[in-house]
């Protein structure tokens, strides 16, 4: 295998391609080495587990949201339904940009119950998603009941994603669209 010039930021990004496809527990550092033209042991280099490479994975994808789509939540140059609808819609394209789902979804239900060390950057990542669409819905309704409505909207678009593959269909993500955007007048 000829030498090949990377750095942690491209073997990230390659590494969050091969765990969309494969999945955590089906990717083995020999296949996330191959997939950035390196040998096994020069990966080990870059990262000593599988484990730490994708909590930087996570990390990466964390602060993108941060960066790019939970902001939107604080737009307060847009209306509340004008504000949800760019939300949804950059979020949807965030996590669902490439085949294999959500990165998020997919992980947290891979790896539930297991002592992993990115579990508390899964945590984050759900908990920032949810204070954000809060945030939105607490232009319209109580705190309460806007932080019931975040909640169950993430999980309805999580779950919305998983049948969506089963089912090899769009249209179930697109309903759940229509449903979280007529909370919002």
């Amino acid at each position: 295998m000829p030498l090949v010039k990377t750095n942690k930021e491209e073997i990230v990004k390659t590494a969050l391609t091969v765990f969309r496809k494969n999945g955590y527990y089906n990717t083995a550092m020999s296949d996330l080495a191959e997939a950035c033209g390196l040998q096994k042991g020069s990966f080990y280099h870059y990262f000593p587990s599988k484990e730490l490479i994708m909590a930087e994975v996570l990390i990466s994808v964390q602060s993108y949201l941060k960066e790019k789509v939970f902001p939107i939540a604080y737009d307060e140059s847009l209306q509340g339904k004008a504000r949800l609808e760019k939300f949804l819609l950059k979020m949807g394209k965030a996590i669902l940009q490439q085949d294999g789902g959500c990165i998020i979804g997919n992980t947290t239900l891979e790896t539930s119950g297991q002592k992993v060390v990115f579990k508390p950057i899964l945590k984050e990542i759900f908990e920032e998603w949810k204070s954000s669409l809060k945030h939105i819905l607490a232009l319209q309704y109580p705190d309460g009941t806007a932080g019931r409505m975040a909640d169950q909207m993430v999980m309805e678009f999580e779950g919305a994603v998983m049948m969506s593959q089963l089912y090899d269909t769009d249209q179930i993500l697109k309903d759940v669209f229509v449903r979280s955007l007529s909370k919002m007048r």
